[in-house]
């Protein structure tokens, strides 16, 4: 029997990205490093030259998704972080993220353990649902909006981008359209100017 190789290429990227697809498939109760070297065709060693556990794997795979979702929001609305469109913007960057990469969404907001805490504006929140929410504010503010509606608002705007992503991730659903074609931060802002 030919043995496996214990180190090859950029191991360390390959085992996240593997631990990615493994644990969307199977779950966070029977993911392993061992399932994930074997995946990746590597010794069941060679995951602990880069993570002491699976914890470590796990976080650095949230890290690795985290980055790359930053950077994408981040530049979507550079030198436009003053204008009102900077919410759309960042929204259909946000889409765009997950249609290139739709494997990210289940594992970084099923798997991943990150929290997202909607009642306390003052907490470390997430990263990129930080970045959305300054964003938003600001553009509520130039709009001049009441204060007191900011929360409502927030929430809305995000169920609208957000559930794009989950549906155009969902393999059960089908759309031929454009899934960026559907956000639009008019229609919200229009719904409440109704009432």
């Amino acid at each position: 029997m030919k043995e496996k190789p214990y180190h090859h290429g950029n191991l360390r990227k390959q085992l996240i990205e593997t631990g990615i697809s493994l644990i969307n498939e199977e779950g966070v109760k029977s993911f392993s490093l061992r399932k994930v070297a074997a995946q990746c065709n590597v010794s069941h060693t060679a995951p602990y030259s880069h993570f002491k556990n699976v914890d470590e794997l796990i976080a650095a795979m949230g890290e690795h998704v985290t980055e790359q979702f930053m950077e994408r929001l981040r530049i979507s609305i550079m030198g436009e972080e003053d204008s009102r469109e900077a919410i759309s913007l960042l929204g259909q960057a946000y889409i765009d993220f997950f249609i290139e990469n739709p494997q990210y969404f289940q594992f970084l907001y099923y798997h991943s353990g990150i929290i997202i805490d909607l009642d306390n504006y003052s907490s470390d929140n997430y990263p990129p649902f930080a970045l959305f929410r300054t964003t938003a504010f600001h553009m509520f503010r130039s709009t001049g909006l009441p204060e007191a509606s900011y929360s409502h608002q927030l929430i809305a705007l995000w169920s609208m981008v957000h559930g794009i992503a989950s549906l155009l991730t969902n393999n059960g659903v089908r759309y031929s359209g454009n899934w960026r074609d559907s956000f639009s931060i008019l229609t919200v802002l229009d719904k409440e100017d109704d009432k």
